[in-house]
C-alpha cells in the first residue's frame, strides 16, 4: 500500500503500528522488479483443454449461495449456472470473430456481456438499465480480463485456487449486476463536518460531462444536444441514486452554464427540488476584490441560482495567495467580497480545493476562515504531496480536529486512474473488491483504519450515467454490510502490504520518505519525493499508467524552465500550472547529490537508481523505447472508458 503512507493506518491493528506512525502517508514500492510475469503468448483457444480442468475445478455453489442469501453481499439474486463456465462459454462465443476496429471490440465486449448475463443475471438484461451499451462494454471487457489472467495463473499454480478465485471476482460482477438491476441502490449520507450538511458520501464532480473546456462555449447555442442530453441524464440518475451533492467550478469550461440550464429544466419540471440537492463551485482568486466578486456573480448567473451550499476557493497551492485573502492592502482582502456574500445568503459555506504542499494546506487552514476542504488523499498516496512526509494524513487529521468537511477529489482519477488499473493492481483487490470499490471503500472506511481521522465524501468525475454505477453500489453495500466490508478492506490491505515489501523490501518501505525534498528544498526544484513514491508504486503495484501521467506534468515543467532565471522566478513564470502539477522531472547524468545531504546513506545508491528507473520508463523521451521491459502485470485490465468524453473529443 501505501509505501509507508497508505496502509500505514489499517496495518497498525496487525502490529505494524511503528513503521506505519513514522510515514502514515507513504506509498508503495518495488513489487514488481523482478516479477516478469509469463502470459499465454498462444491464441485463446490453444489454452482449451487447461480452460476445461479451470471450469471443473470451479464449484457452482455461488449463485446459489446468493438466493439463499449466504453471499457475502447477498441481494436476492436471480442468477442461475456456473460463473466460470459462463465465462468461458461467452468468450468462446465472443472470439468466433475476429476485431480489428475500437467498435468491433466494443461489440465484441457487448456479445460476451450478454452472454455471460443470460445465463448468470438475466433480471440485468431485462432491466432497462441495460439498455446503455456502456455498461455492457464495461462487463464484456471486465470478464475478459478475468479470464486472460486465470488462463495465466493455472500454468503456474494450482487450478481448483485459480478457479475459486475467478469464481469469486465473477460473483463480485454478477452480484453488481443484480443490485443495479434491482433499483435498490441509494447512497447513505453523513454529516459533513460543521457545516451540519448532510452529504452523500458519494458526489457528483462535474468536469468531465461538459461541450468543452476553456472559454469556447459562450452559449448554449454553442453546446451539442447529444451532449446537453448526457449531462442531464447524469444528474438525474445521480439524483435518483442519492448523490445530491453536484461539483463543479468556473474553471471547467461550459460546465456552470450547462449545469444552469439543465437545473432550471429538472426544477421545472419537477424532477427534483433546489432544497434537496446541495450544488458547489469553485472560483479561481483574482488580484482585486473587484475582479473577484465579478467572477462570482458569473458563476451565479451561469448556474442561475440565488444561492450556493458551498463554494470553494479553486486551488489554493501558492503561497502568494494567503495574502490575497487576507493582505491585499488597497486592492481589498478577497475573503471580505466572500464574508460579503455569506451576509446576504447567497453563499452557505466557505471551503478551499488544494493541491499545495501539507505545510501550506495548513496555513490556511488555520486562519478559521473555512468550514471545509477539497483534497487529495487515496490509498495510493496524496498525488503531489506524496512522499513530502506524511503527505495530506497530517491534513486529513487536522481537518477530524476543527470539526471540517474532508471532501477527497478525483478518487478514480488522480486516486491510482482506478477505471484504467493495472493487472497487478486489479490482482491484489481481487477477489474482494474491483480497484474502483476498494478505493472508495479505503476511504470511507478510514475512521475506522485512523480514528484521528474522518473522510466524509468523494468524488466521482461521470462522464456518463454508468461511470456512477460501480462508485453507488459500493457506497450502498457499504450501509448493508459495513462489518464485511471492513474484514474485505483488511484482507485487500494485508495483499498490498505484502504486496511492497516483496518488491521493495520492509527497510525500504519504512525509510524511503526519510530526507528526501520536495521542489521546495531542492535546487533545482526536482520533485524528488513524488518521483520515489512513482518509483513505489510502479514496482509494488505495476502503475505504470498513472505514473506517467503524473511524470510528465513534472517533465512538461522541466520543458518549459528557462535556465537563466532563478528558481523563484521560473516557478512565479509557471503559475498557476505549477501550483496544480509542481515539481520538475529530472536531467538525466546531473548530480543531485547536494539535494540528498539528509538521505540516509543507505538509501542514496537506491535513490539515484530509482530516479532514473522512473525517468526512463515515463519520459516522453524514453519510454517508448523501453517498451519491452515493461511486465505484462504492469499492462493495464481493462479501460472503463468506452467512449471519449466530450471535452476531451476536441484535444489533439
Amino acid at each position: 500500500m501505501m509505501a509507508a503512507s497508505f496502509f500505514m493506518h489499517p496495518l497498525e491493528s496487525y502490529g505494524r503500528a511503528s513503521a506505519y506512525s513514522r510515514n502514515p502517508a507513504v506509498v508503495i514500492s518495488k513489487f514488481a522488479t523482478a516479477a516478469t510475469t509469463t502470459f499465454c503468448n498462444a491464441s485463446r483457444r490453444s489454452c482449451l483443454p487447461t480452460l476445461n480442468a479451470l471450469r471443473a475445478g470451479a464449484t457452482d455453489d455461488y449463485l446459489s449461495s446468493l438466493s439463499s442469501g449466504n453471499g457475502s453481499f447477498s441481494s436476492g439474486a436471480t442468477c442461475h449456472g456456473s460463473l466460470v463456465d459462463a465465462a468461458f462459454s461467452a468468450v468462446e462465443i465472443e472470439e468466433q470473430s475476429d476485431a480489428t476496429s475500437p467498435d468491433n471490440k466494443n461489440q465484441h465486449s457487448i456479445v460476451l456481456a450478454r452472454h455471460f448475463l443470460e445465463r448468470t443475471c438475466p433480471r440485468f438484461l431485462a432491466s432497462e438499465i441495460s439498455n446503455d451499451e456502456d455498461r455492457l462494454i464495461k462487463i464484456g471487457r471486465s470478464i475478459d480480463d478475468l479470464v486472460t489472467r486465470s488462463k495465466t495463473e493455472m500454468e503456474n499454480e494450482d487450478v481448483s485456487k485459480v478457479a475459486e478465485e475467478l469464481r469469486q471476482s465473477l460473483g463480485l460482477l454478477t452480484e453488481e449486476c443484480d443490485i443495479l438491476a434491482s433499483g435498490k441502490v441509494q447512497v447513505p449520507k453523513i454529516r459533513f463536518g460543521k457545516t451540519e450538511l448532510e452529504m452523500p458520501i458519494l458526489s457528483l464532480g462535474c468536469m468531465r460531462f461538459q461541450q468543452a473546456w476553456g472559454a469556447s462555449i459562450e452559449t448554449m447555442d454553442d453546446v451539442s444536444p447529444e451532449c446537453q442530453e448526457n449531462l442531464i441524464n447524469i444528474l438525474r440518475y445521480a439524483v435518483k441514486l442519492g448523490v445530491t451533492h453536484i461539483e463543479t467550478a468556473r474553471g471547467y469550461g461550459s460546465s456552470e452554464l450547462q449545469i444552469g440550464e439543465a437545473l432550471r429544466m429538472l426544477f421545472e419540471n419537477g424532477e427534483t427540488r433546489r432544497e434537496d440537492l446541495i450544488i458547489q463551485t469553485k472560483v479561481p482568486l483574482r488580484p482585486t476584490a473587484t475582479e473577484f466578486r465579478e467572477i462570482i456573480e458569473r458563476s451565479f448567473k451561469e448556474l442561475q441560482l440565488d444561492y450556493v451550499d458551498l463554494l470553494s476557493l479553486h486551488g489554493l497551492n501558492m503561497d502568494e495567495q494567503y495574502d490575497l485573502l487576507l493582505n491585499n492592502g488597497k486592492n481589498g482582502n478577497l475573503i471580505d467580497v466572500v464574508k460579503e456574500y455569506m451576509a446576504k445568503g447567497k453563499i452557505k459555506h466557505l471551503g478551499f480545493s488544494t493541491h499545495a504542499r501539507p505545510d501550506l494546506i495548513r496555513r490556511f487552514i488555520e486562519t478559521n476562515e473555512f468550514s471545509y476542504v477539497n483534497l487529495h488523499y487515496h490509498f495510493c498516496g496524496s498525488y503531489t504531496a506524496s512522499g513530502d512526509g506524511e503527505g495530506n494524513l497530517e491534513i486529513i487529521r487536522l481537518l477530524k480536529d476543527k470539526d471540517m468537511g474532508c471532501f477527497i477529489i478525483s478518487a478514480y482519477d488522480k486516486g491510482g486512474m482506478l477505471y484504467m488499473p493495472s493487472r497487478k493492481l486489479r490482482s491484489l483487490t481481487l477477489p474482494d473488491f474491483e480497484p474502483i470499490a476498494f478505493g472508495s471503500h479505503f476511504l470511507w472506511d478510514h475512521s475506522r483504519l485512523d480514528s484521528s481521522t474522518a473522510v466524509h465524501t468523494i468524488s466521482c468525475g461521470a462522464a456518463r450515467p454508468s461511470d456512477l454505477d460501480q462508485p453507488a453500489v459500493a457506497a450502498y453495500m457499504r450501509s448493508l454490510k459495513t462489518q464485511d466490508v471492513s474484514k474485505r478492506v483488511d484482507a485487500v490491505l494485508r495483499r498490498m502490504r505484502s504486496a511492497e515489501i516483496a518488491a521493495l523490501g520492509e527497510d525500504w518501505v519504512n525509510s524511503w520518505t526519510q530526507g528526501l525534498p520536495n521542489f521546495t528544498r531542492s535546487s533545482a526544484a526536482v520533485q524528488h519525493c513524488n518521483i520515489i513514491w512513482l518509483y513505489n508504486l510502479i514496482h509494488s503495484f505495476g502503475m505504470l499508467e498513472f505514473c506517467k501521467a503524473r511524470y510528465r506534468s513534472m517533465e512538461n515543467n522541466s520543458k518549459k524552465w528557462d535556465s537563466a532565471l532563478s528558481k523563484e522566478d521560473n516557478i512565479k513564470a509557471l503559475a498557476p500550472g505549477w501550483g496544480w502539477t509542481p515539481g520538475r522531472a529530472i536531467t538525466p547524468g546531473m548530480d543531485y547529490s547536494e539535494d540528498f545531504v539528509n538521505v540516509p546513506e543507505k538509501n542514496k545508491a537506491r535513490v539515484a537508481e530509482a530516479l532514473q528507473f522512473v525517468h526512463e520508463l515515463c519520459s516522453t523521451d524514453e519510454a517508448a523505447a523501453n517498451d519491452t521491459r515493461i511486465p505484462q502485470n504492469w499492462q493495464s485490465a481493462y479501460d472503463m472508458r468506452p467512449w471519449t468524453a466530450f471535452p476531451e473529443r476536441g484535444m489533439s
